[in-house]
């Protein structure tokens, strides 16, 4: 008998984990199951649509032909129990409310996240969105496109949030960031870096306000201004379209039901590293666990496309009957506007300081190309290590080209361990048109290197 296994969800995890269960298992009977119309999208390029950059919402939508792969897709259906002991889960159709029963022998959980949002009095009003659908982006291009859309607020200063902003901006609207922290992508990078980010912002036109809260959104019907503020000051914000950009989390309501293992500080499912919930029968992968995050050790949330795709390939092997294993993240993301990248991999110094390491950091700014060259531009890169032994901990990096190539530099090197000693004897290529005779992250290598042997000397000198 052909083994059956269901997955539920088919974002960029549960499609990848299809196709893979797929590939080791010819034979198997593969069901996905998703509340969605429509095959699949790419979140990740939803505001290039609401800006134009891409042309139109089919752009992002995809026609996966899982039928060549004799793999059956259940759209616009909703999974709503799972009994562990009968191996069989329940789904709801959402066109007519009927039920209907599927056996397994492996399920693979890829329900992803939902959107995070704040009880803001007046968030249902018209012309208040958030965005998480193909359907969001189409309904804010609408809306945002129109004459007389002149003031769009953006709730939330992290990566989504800025992307949203500039994209909107380039529409030529009048476009306010409010964070509540203190600084752009609170929790992800560096305060110096975040400056570097709002100051482009700002050079665009966009009115970046941290360290503000929203109180309140205002109208009638739709939304027409918005308050702001601290504990001590309140502001006014005129406002035709608010868009929610306050984050997500993961969904694991189902898995919680079904009584499976949770990580309580992230409500999401704990895996191993073959993406083995507390049931051996149930796997699950992408935004809705924990995994290791692999500079510190200790369980985190990723949150992140690329590495629900990686997971996704281990779960369905693994469903399938095969044996490979997932690390962990190093968490590298970037962040994309029309005028600048930033991005980061690994932990930063405030992060490492917490987990009470004594670290060694430098920033840089240095040309992509030879100064000569009319194509170079600068590129900053802050890296930190290990006192003790220059081990990398994490980078970020700012600028208009190549960004994520150094990203991935860093990530490479985390995920294997590197120093930044090794960094100085890497191999990097050199031709003028493309790059410098010294990369720049050889650069910053190179300032811990000699900051940590001066710390060495000193306490030599002093033993």
């Amino acid at each position: 008998m052909p083994q059956k296994i269901v997955i539920i969800g088919n974002g960029p995890a549960g499609l990848t984990a299809a196709s893979t269960a797929r590939l080791t298992d010819r034979t198997a009977e593969i069901t996905v199951v998703d509340s969605k119309k429509y095959d699949t999208y790419h979140p990740c390029a939803l505001p290039f649509v609401i800006g134009g950059y891409l042309p139109s919402i089919e752009t992002i939508i995809e026609d996966l032909n899982f039928e060549r792969m004799n793999i059956t897709l259940l759209l616009n259906t909703v999974a709503d129990a799972i009994d562990r002991k009968k191996k069989v889960v329940t789904v709801v159709n959402n066109d007519d409310g009927s039920k209907s029963t599927l056996p397994y022998d492996k399920l693979i959980l890829c329900t992803g996240s939902n959107v995070f949002v704040p009880p803001i009095p007046g968030r249902d009003l018209k012309n208040v969105f958030r965005l998480k659908f193909a359907e969001d982006a189409q309904a804010i291009k609408e809306v945002v496109s129109a004459e007389s859309i002149k003031n769009v607020i953006v709730v939330g200063g992290s990566a989504i949030g800025i992307e949203v902003a500039t994209e909107v901006r380039h529409l030529g609207k009048e476009v306010t960031i409010v964070e509540m922290f203190p600084q752009l992508m609170p929790l992800k990078i560096s305060k110096d870096i975040a400056l570097l980010a709002q100051k482009r912002l700002e050079e665009t036109g966009i009115i970046v306000r941290t360290g503000m809260m929203v109180k309140e959104i205002l109208g009638t019907e739709k939304v027409e201004h918005i308050t702001i503020g601290t504990e001590d000051k309140l502001e006014t914000l005129a406002a035709d379209v608010v868009v929610l950009a306050t984050g997500v989390r993961p969904n694991a309501q189902l898995a919680q039901k079904s009584g499976l293992k949770l990580v309580e500080n992230f409500k999401a499912i704990e895996v191993n590293e073959k993406m083995q919930t507390s049931d051996e029968a149930i796997y699950a992968a992408g935004d809705c666990v924990s995994v290791t995050n692999l500079v510190t050790k200790e369980r985190s949330l990723v949150l992140l496309a690329g590495p629900a795709v990686r997971q996704g390939r281990i779960a369905g092997i693994n469903a399938a009957g095969g044996d490979t294993r997932y690390p962990g993240s190093v968490n590298s993301f970037i962040v994309s506007s029309r005028n600048f990248y930033v991005g980061v991999a690994g932990i930063n110094t405030e992060q490492a300081k917490k987990q009470g390491i004594e670290t060694t950091q430098a920033k840089i700014t240095a040309p992509i190309r030879p100064h000569y060259m009319p194509t170079t531009k600068p590129i900053t890169i802050k890296l930190i290590a290990r006192s003790s032994d220059g081990k990398l901990l994490g980078g970020e990096v700012f600028g208009e080209e190549k960004v994520d190539e150094n990203v991935n530099y860093i990530a490479f090197a985390l995920q294997t361990g590197l120093t930044v000693y090794d960094l100085l004897t890497l191999d990097f290529c050199y031709a003028p048109a493309v790059s410098e005779t010294i990369y720049p992250i050889v650069i910053a290598a190179d300032a811990i290197v000699r900051k940590i042997e001066r710390k060495k000397a000193r306490a030599a000198k002093s033993a």
